[in-house]
């Protein structure tokens, strides 16, 4: 989570000095924030928006990461709360201290006494009436929580249990349960204050989800009644059609988070779901006859037994995450133009249509962040035209998405299409990608990466060294890009300096500019878009679950790799790879770990050429772990299917263990990047035991946690060998090792700048003698000074060779020299010696000298 990065009381004193100064209104403009409404930080008599303080306080604390944006992190008990209160604030909800929302087993059995005894309120029992509080003001507070997930309060608004009062219960009678809902405040009237967010508690537990409309049987006024029955058509015509990608993407959260059912009503028994999928309970509600009944909802049940284990304020997050895009799109004065099935032929050029979305965003956005219907129809039209290019609509797994900013107008606004295999944000993964500079006049067409994984990942430095890395590493394997007219750099202009901005420019692997007012043809974009979403497809190739063939085929023979050819070219020693591969060969399971700029990737490519004897592609996968990598796209989980529904689906590195069993006279390799930033046991699950060497073999197989009865059990092959990288400079590398450590033998990968292949290489890019044993010299005295510096840094911290080598002739090395000690090694230096500049400014001075 984001918010880890703040450990500085200071900094967010520092926040709370600026709030003060500018005032709660500018200064939650500033930075796109929303007024709190459930948790608030409380200081010398004054209260603060507590989630503004908090992502504006990392941004006092990093500089150069600057603050976190509010849809970034959440601000509820867990987040912020936690995180303030840790840093020694008081943080209070409704001016009291806050204290987690509990509805107890206990309370529920009052209530349900309470009910079977058929008293009127006022002759309860005090312990009935204290449980009527407890749980009523617990419901307040879950509501709150919602609120401040879903939006503003101008936007938003949470109702209670209609007509109770503390003291004297609905009228003197006893309600038949307690309530939240959290609605839209446009729909207040039209729609009757529906759809919502709420929960319901009552004897027979806790209800809550979301409610498409709440159904007219739960009203005793008939004036209501009608008004629910008149809206619930407009209502359920607003809700994703069936295999729509709203739908689809719906479905994936519902399935990942799990235990949700599908129903008519709310306020009944706990049970299954009256349809088997949201497909089936999506027909139903655009049917006539479920327009008639005008109730419906996706809800979840906690049973009395069970309540009292359950995180309830983690429940009513989740559930308004999950369904924060129906709450925005259930609106009253929305249409329901864009649930229909638009065609080619139905809409104007892309061109046009992009022009007519930008010059409305021009128009918004010299005011304030806001839903405005007519851009977001024109942003929408935009991308249905995407989808019904040719390129794109033969991809099944690509989705189109599109930002215009979240809290604030973004700088740079853009249209992404990301194989769902893959990544489905852009704020990780690789991706196709529309970008328009800040003045709305260039467009580029690019093939890009998220970069707010590596934001909050690295320093801001080491992050964007990360992304022109990666960026050089994947440009290898697109070069045919050229062909179609795209350039193969980064250097592109956004005209912005922001920082998100230049890291978009970093992070970018090819290119294609447009001016606004010559956009191409749909003809030439449809071109221009399956030549892009081809290469992006052999990029996946190692990333996503591409299947692998299963056909009896012998795997074809390729010219022999040994060590030799592995040598080529490589700044490592002989005795070093030698060593690697002769351990590699039994232990099965290596890490090359080392800082970035050492070439850990280049090295690993190397070994497993070297280690299967030929360079087979075919005999290699590749994958990168992440953050929210698990064991489903690893090893085996559901997944949806093209009819609807969903089925068990093998990951990666099983349909490998699969091919690799029918081959087992030739080796294989797993390519595992960044192995320390995914979560190994999650994402290995019983595999961590089966992949250690002396339990390679069907003697060990085990029954997978997805299988079916009728499976053979599973186990990895003696011929699949496993190789990871790390990155030393990286701070939670100690939060792994010890799962690794085990099953893992490591390698230290050096910085490579007294290898004789260093200047071979650079004397080939045309740098003279005498400047590389400059870099040679200055470098090697930096890097011994860095290890030797055990308090802050150490020998995972050198600098690698990376830095200083060049993909393009050097025309001027003086020039090329000073270009990367400014732009790369000084800005390195001040993040490792943050709190010692002079020691950061003296050792430029002597590298530059």
């Amino acid at each position: 989570m984001s918010l880890s990065l703040l450990s500085s009381p200071e900094a967010v004193r520092s926040a709370m000095a600026e709030y003060d100064e500018l005032g709660q209104d500018e200064f939650l403009a500033k930075y796109g924030y929303r007024p709190a409404r459930a948790y608030f930080l409380e200081e010398g008599g004054r209260r603060y928006d507590s989630k503004a303080i908090a992502g504006v306080a990392v941004g006092k604390q990093h500089p150069q990461r600057g603050p976190l944006r509010s849809d970034e992190f959440s601000g509820g008990f867990n987040t912020v709360r936690e995180k303030l209160q840790q840093l020694g604030f008081n943080v209070v909800s409704d001016g009291a201290p806050s204290a987690p929302a509990v509805i107890s087993a206990s309370d529920l059995q009052l209530l349900s006494q309470a009910r079977a005894s058929g008293a009127r309120y006022t002759d309860l029992t005090d312990d009935q009436i204290a449980a009527y509080s407890r749980v009523d003001s617990s419901l307040r507070q879950l509501g709150d929580l919602v609120l401040e997930e879903l939006g503003s309060v101008d936007e938003y608004t949470r109702a209670l249990t209609a007509g109770f009062h503390l003291q004297s219960g609905v009228r003197g009678s006893q309600p038949k349960d307690l309530w939240f809902g959290v609605y839209a405040s446009e729909n207040r009237s039209a729609f009757a204050g529906n759809p919502q967010i709420f929960a319901i508690a009552s004897g027979r537990g806790l209800e809550y989800g979301f409610g498409a409309c709440t159904h007219p049987s739960d009203f005793s006024n008939q004036e209501i009644k009608q008004r629910v029955r008149t809206a619930a058509p407009r209502i359920f015509e607003l809700l994703p059609q069936p295999g729509s990608p709203e739908a689809h993407a719906l479905d994936e959260k519902l399935q990942q988070t799990g235990g949700w059912k599908f129903r008519r009503k709310a306020r009944l028994d706990a049970g299954g779901s009256e349809f088997a999928t949201l497909d089936e309970w999506l027909r139903f509600m655009h049917s006539t006859q479920g327009k008639r009944e005008a109730g419906g909802g996706i809800y979840r049940f906690i049973l009395p037994a069970e309540i009292d284990g359950a995180d309830l304020e983690k429940e009513l997050t989740e559930a308004a995450r999950i369904f924060r895009p129906l709450m925005e799109s259930v609106r009253a004065g929305s249409r329901s133009t864009l649930n229909q099935a638009i065609t080619l032929e139905d809409l104007p050029s892309f061109g046009s249509l992009l022009r007519d979305a930008l010059d409305k965003f021009a128009a918004a956005r010299t005011g304030p962040m806001g839903r405005s219907q007519p851009l977001w129809d024109a942003m929408d039209r935009v991308k249905q035209k995407l989808r019904s290019l040719p390129a794109v609509a033969k991809r099944e797994h690509i989705r189109v998405k599109w930002s215009l900013g979240q809290g604030v107008w973004a700088k740079v606004p853009w249209i992404a299409l990301m194989d769902e295999r893959h990544t489905t944000s852009t704020q990780s993964g690789t991706y196709a990608v529309f970008l328009v500079s800040e003045n709305l006049q260039r467009v580029y067409l690019n093939l890009a990466q998220g970069v707010t994984e590596y934001l909050n990942r690295y320093t801001a430095t080491q992050a964007a060294q990360e992304l022109e890395d990666r960026a050089a590493e994947l440009r290898s394997e697109v070069g045919e890009l050229a062909e179609s007219g795209f350039t193969l750099d980064n250097k592109t202009d956004l005209g912005s300096d922001g920082t998100l901005a230049k890291n978009y420019e970093r992070g970018t692997i090819a290119h294609r500019k447009f001016e606004l007012e010559h956009l191409p043809s749909d003809a030439e974009l449809n071109e221009l878009l399956e030549a892009l979403l081809s290469a992006y497809d052999r990029i996946l190739l190692g990333l996503i679950r591409t299947p692998i063939s299963l056909d009896d085929a012998t795997p074809t023979v390729t010219d022999p790799y040994g060590i030799d050819e592995a040598l080529d070219g490589l700044f490592a020693g002989r005795d070093l790879i030698e060593k690697i591969l002769s351990v590699w060969a039994t232990k099965k399971n290596i890490v090359l770990q080392g800082a970035p700029g050492v070439g850990k990737t280049f090295v690993a490519r190397r070994l497993a050429f070297a280690l299967i004897g030929s360079k087979e592609p075919a005999r290699v996968e590749a994958v990168q772990f992440h953050q929210s990598y698990g064991y489903e796209d690893f090893v085996q989980g559901y997944r949806p299917t093209d009819a609807g529904g969903f089925a068990v689906r093998n990951g990666v590195f099983y349909r490998f263990c699969e091919e690799a069993a029918k081959h087992q006279e030739r080796r294989y390799v797993f390519v595992i990047d960044e192995i320390n930033r995914g979560n190994l046991s999650k994402i290995f699950g019983e595999l961590m035991l089966l992949i250690e060497p002396e339990k390679r073999s069907s003697d060990w197989a085990t029954r997978l946690a997805y299988s079916k009865a009728d499976e053979p059990p599973f186990y990895v092959p003696d011929n699949v060998h496993i190789i990871g990288m790390m990155n030393t400079a990286d701070r939670s590398l100690s939060m792994v090792d010890y799962a690794l450590r085990r099953r893992f033998a490591f390698f230290d990968i050096e910085p490579g700048f007294e290898h004789p292949a260093f200047a071979t290489y650079l004397s080939a890019k045309g740098v003279p003698g005498d400047v590389i044993d400059r870099i040679r010299s200055r470098m090697g005295e930096l890097n011994a000074a860095i290890a030797a510096d055990k308090v802050n840094l150490g020998p995972g911290f050198r600098i690698g060779h990376s830095f200083f080598v060049p993909n393009e002739q050097v025309t001027d090395a003086e020039v090329w020299l000073a270009r990367v000690f400014e732009t790369e090694i000084q800005p390195l230096l001040k993040e490792y010696w943050f709190d010692d500049p002079a020691q950061a400014d003296s050792w430029y001075e002597q590298i530059v000298q």
